[in-house]
């Protein structure tokens, strides 16, 4: 698939796009339901997984995870892939929301603290819904992916943070273990299938 591909210099309005292409592409289907979402069975581990509401402050890290891996890349190649792989990443999840919708047993909770206002504010954007696959842990990991082509003393390091990200879905108590699993096969996927073909229109 050939795409026009950006530079540097357009950075600005090509992630205000970016975030747009979130908004609609995540959040639509997060509310908008057009079948019952169903729950997934529930790993025999994952039951003990306690609630810790501090661990909100890894789980919202990941929008700056993402603008810090944007801003970083500089390979005009490699930062296209990444991007139109993300953007295509949400248009497919969208579809499996939309079609296949899942959601998870939130548990009620007492918010308390900076902490509790911070996760109480999430849950008042974010329902519930579009569990499966995570498009957080998603998003996160294909990002990251981006540091295997250039600037590679920076992926270990962001691979533990995508990794912290990850866990905190399961400690806020918005995704399953599936979620978070597919979520990382969904990057993956989506990271080869841009380096075969994403190309730069001509």
């Amino acid at each position: 698939m050939r795409v026009p591909f950006f530079d540097s210099k357009q950075k600005p309005w090509v992630g205000l796009l970016g975030i747009i292409a979130f908004m609609v592409f995540y959040m639509v289907p997060n509310h908008l339901k057009f079948f019952s979402p169903m729950y997934l069975n529930m790993l025999g581990f994952e039951k003990q997984i306690p609630f810790m509401d501090w661990t909100i402050w890894f789980y919202i890290s990941d929008y700056l995870y993402i603008a810090a891996v944007f801003v970083l890349l500089r390979n005009k190649e490699n930062m296209n892939r990444i991007y139109y792989s993300q953007i295509a990443m949400l248009i497919f999840t969208m579809t499996v929301f939309f079609v296949i919708p899942t959601t998870y047993p939130r548990p009620e909770i007492e918010y308390h603290g900076i902490s509790g206002w911070m996760l109480g504010l999430l849950h008042s954007a974010d329902t519930p819904g579009n569990a499966c696959p995570s498009v957080h842990v998603g998003m996160t990991f294909l990002a990251g992916f981006g540091f295997i082509k250039e600037k590679r003393y920076l992926f270990p390091i962001f691979m533990v943070w995508a990794l912290l990200i990850s866990l905190s879905t399961l400690t806020v108590k918005q995704h399953y273990f599936m979620d978070v699993l597919s979520g990382v096969v969904m990057a993956i996927l989506f990271y080869f299938l841009a380096q075969r073909f994403i190309k730069e229109r001509a």
